[in-house]
């Protein structure tokens, strides 16, 4: 069986163009081997994107491009295919993958609404921007939920997913190959096993179709008493899926330094938890366990907010961890991070963040 990666070039897109050359290239160093389908000229007209007629009445003739591809290069149902595709280009690589039968994972950038009658149900990942002139990204996202689709938003981000300013595209670019990474991987929230306070091991696919919160948490913290909150969070939506990971954390101040025992008997005694709480961990660090890796990459540090805690958190670290702002490592105890059902990281709230915003979120991502 081989492995291939099919590039199909899209308005604004050529295989040379950062996002199909980079992720091709990833592709190519997990040992696919890259094929490109050379689109016409007037698949590359902007003013056909606007033209719904001409993208319906045009797919037949780019099928049979992809077609004679595939028939040149012996490519079949038995290969592992892997479609990178850009604006009209995802039409293209979805709706052949449909035509053929094909299983197909999907990287599409800047994708039109037009994909959700071909792309199969958890097939891949769109990456979209949401001032795009040429795409409604709303209709993006009611095509990725229905479909199951893992979801990446460029805020800012135009039809090549570039927001004006050089600092932020480098950024964005670097997020976006972690996560064509990871996908390639296969790897992803589902994948990953953490430790039980008894030693053993859960593996978090037990929480697919779940809504998460995960936490790091410390008994002795001024933010300890946000336990309360998510208790009340916690027994307000758990009937509706809802699952709180609480993991206890010794390396911010020394604040959580008692046996896991012990912070599980005060967590129960103080504060009458009933969510999920597992082994003590590090957050941080050659030590941090794969979740926090993982969960770092996928939402980075976006600042503490405009609360007298944050102001007291901004200075307390400048001094202390000058630099802080630039990495995304966890900053201090009662940071949590928010998964939908389909394992997408979508939010990321420091402790200084109020905790009704954190429950409208959960109250959305419920939805």
């Amino acid at each position: 069986m081989r492995k291939i990666a099919v590039i199909f070039p899209g308005i604004g897109y050529t295989k040379d163009s950062s996002l199909l050359y980079y992720a091709a290239k990833l592709a190519q160093q997990s040992g696919y081997e890259p094929v490109d389908v050379d689109l016409t000229e007037d698949a590359c007209n902007e003013e056909k994107l606007k033209d719904r007629n001409f993208l319906i009445h045009t797919i037949d003739t780019y099928l049979h491009v992809t077609e004679k591809v595939f028939t040149e290069q012996k490519i079949n149902a038995e290969d592992e295919l892997l479609f990178i595709s850009g604006s009209m280009g995802t039409i293209i690589a979805t709706a052949y993958a449909r035509k053929k039968g094909f299983s197909v994972k999907h990287i599409c950038f800047s994708p039109l609404d037009l994909i959700g009658n071909f792309i199969a149900e958890e097939s891949g990942i769109l990456f979209y921007g949401d001032k795009n002139p040429y795409v409604d990204y709303t209709k993006i996202e009611t095509v990725a939920k229905k479909k199951k689709l893992e979801t990446h938003k460029i805020s800012g981000g135009d039809h090549l997913l570039e927001t004006g300013n050089v600092k932020k595209d480098l950024k964005n670019l670097q997020e976006i190959m972690d996560r064509i990474s990871d996908m390639i991987a296969d790897v992803n929230i589902y994948s990953i096993k953490v430790p039980n306070m008894d030693g053993t091991i859960t593996d978090l696919s037990a929480y697919k179709e779940k809504v998460l919160l995960v936490v790091n948490t410390a008994t002795g913290c001024g933010f300890t008493p946000q336990y309360e909150a998510l208790e009340k969070i916690y027994r307000e939506y758990k009937e509706k899926g809802l699952r709180i990971l609480d993991f206890p954390c010794d390396q911010f101040g020394s604040q959580a330094h008692d046996t896991i025992s012990e912070i599980h008997s005060f967590c129960t005694a103080r504060y009458d938890i009933s969510f999920d709480q597992f082994a003590k961990i590090d957050v941080n660090g050659k030590n941090e366990i794969e979740l926090y890796t993982y969960l770092k990459k996928k939402q980075g540090f976006h600042g503490f907010g405009d609360s007298l805690d944050a102001n007291y958190m901004r200075k307390k670290l400048a001094k202390e961890v000058p630099g802080y702002e630039e990495t995304t490592d966890i900053k201090w105890n009662f940071t949590k991070f928010l998964i939908n059902r389909q394992g997408e990281v979508i939010a990321r709230f420091e402790p200084t963040e109020d905790m009704d915003l954190v429950e409208a979120a959960v109250k959305e991502a419920m939805e």
